[in-house]
């Protein structure tokens, strides 16, 4: 018979599952725009540290000594390193989220971006500019000179992002598509910078929303981009992770700046052929306060 104490602590990790689980599927929906990372969507939920570190912790090392656990027939050793670890749970269940929401939304959004491209945008500026407050909130207000000049540095690099144009004609290999899996992967895992606006720069945005869209005939494509996107979560991790050991403040300062200064590329795509009046600008100040709205009752209920 199980007691009311065991029923309650079943309800809650299930709360909490799902909960993860949508986190995970906002990030999966924002890392099929251009415009805004799914990183930046962790770190405002709070599993920001905690996704780094468990990616990081997947390690030559560790998933060593797991198979000769598990060779060993050592089942107590092998969930002492999937839990303690790996944070097998955590990363399944999220991972579960993003994956459905990529999969699921990809027909989507390539609508809405091709029929209601402003609108959309419009959205995210909202989502980006609440992200910017989220993350300011962490950097402990530490206004040093040392910590303004990695914001500013970080808005600049952003601003930069803004005056690549789109490659034409760039050659669709699978090695091409391996780097752009690994490049976009380590921009999704940046707060600020878009994995999916990386792969517009690189000419391959197209082609890896096709092959999601289309799996069975384009699936080399989506394994070669795969495979890079694997390589780049465990060099990016590390990265990440030193960062935040050594120099916190600096890096959320520096990525502060990148979510400030990448604004500036849904904004140009906005202005670019949008029809100015009255109640198209009003209906854009409702979208970006929608978007602003939604970071803050994530974060609220996260």
């Amino acid at each position: 018979m199980v007691s009311s104490f065991g029923k309650k602590s079943q309800k809650k990790e299930s709360e909490l599952s799902f909960s993860l689980y949508l986190k995970g599927f906002l990030m999966g929906l924002c890392d099929l725009v251009p415009g805004i990372s799914g990183g930046t969507i962790a770190f405002i939920t709070g599993i920001y540290e905690r996704l780094v570190r468990a990616v990081h912790n997947i390690s030559p090392v560790n998933v060593y000594e797991f198979f000769l656990a598990f060779f060993s027939r050592d089942w107590k050793k092998c969930k002492e390193i999937l839990q303690s670890r790996f944070d097998i749970f955590f990363l399944l269940i999220l991972f579960a989220g993003i994956g459905t929401a990529i999969f699921t939304g990809a027909k989507v959004v390539e609508y809405l971006l091709l029929t209601y491209e402003e609108y959309v945008l419009t959205f995210f500026v909202g989502l980006i500019l609440a992200s910017s407050k989220a993350i300011y909130d962490e950097t402990g207000r530490q206004h040093n000179k040392v910590n303004l000049s990695f914001f500013a540095f970080g808005f600049v690099l952003g601003l930069l992002l803004l005056f690549l144009s789109p490659s034409q004609g760039a050659s669709v290999s699978l090695l091409y598509v391996f780097l752009g899996g690994f490049l976009a992967i380590s921009a999704m895992f940046l707060p600020g910078i878009s994995g999916s606006f990386i792969l517009l720069i690189m000419g391959l945005y197209e082609t890896v929303l096709s092959a999601v869209n289309h799996v069975a005939s384009e699936y080399v494509i989506l394994l070669a981009f795969a495979l890079g996107a694997v390589c780049g979560v465990f060099v990016i991790s590390r990265v990440i992770t030193w960062l935040f050991e050594h120099y916190r403040f600096q890096t959320l300062y520096l990525l502060l700046g990148l979510v400030l200064g990448c604004i500036f590329i849904p904004l140009s795509s906005i202005v670019r052929d949008f029809v100015f009046s009255v109640g198209s600008v009003l209906l854009l100040l409702f979208l970006v306060l929608l978007g602003m709205g939604s970071v803050f009752a994530v974060k609220k209920f996260a």
